[in-house]
C-alpha cells in the first residue's frame, strides 16, 4: 500500500520535483565552476600586464598609433605644398616660406 502511494505521487508530481532539482543543480554547478575559474585566472598575465591593465593600455595604444599615422599623413601631404594649380602661388615665389 505504501509503495503504491509513493509511485502515484512520483508520477503525479515527478515533473514538479525533477525540473527544479535539475535546474538548481545545474545553476549551482555553473556557479561553482565559474567561481573556481575566476580564482585561477584572476592573476593571468597578457604580454606581461595584468588583464585589468590591458583595458587602460589599449586606448593609449590606439591613440599612439593614430598619432603616428596622422604625422605620416602630414609628412606625405607636405610634398604637395603650394603645388596645386587652384591654390598654388604665382610663379617666381619660390624664395618665400611655404603657406602652411
Amino acid at each position: 500500500m505504501g509503495s503504491s502511494i509513493i509511485s502515484q505521487l512520483a508520477r503525479k508530481y515527478g515533473a514538479v520535483i525533477f525540473f527544479p532539482t535539475v535546474t538548481v543543480g545545474s545553476i549551482y554547478a555553473d556557479w561553482s565552476h565559474t567561481r573556481l575559474k575566476s580564482r585561477i585566472t584572476t592573476f593571468k598575465m597578457v604580454l606581461g600586464l595584468d588583464k585589468r591593465a590591458m583595458w587602460a593600455a589599449l586606448p593609449l595604444l590606439g591613440f599612439a598609433i593614430g598619432h603616428f599615422l596622422d604625422k605620416k599623413e602630414t609628412e606625405r601631404m607636405s610634398m604637395f605644398r603650394d603645388k596645386s594649380a587652384l591654390y598654388g602661388r604665382p610663379a617666381g615665389s619660390e624664395d618665400k616660406p611655404p603657406s602652411w
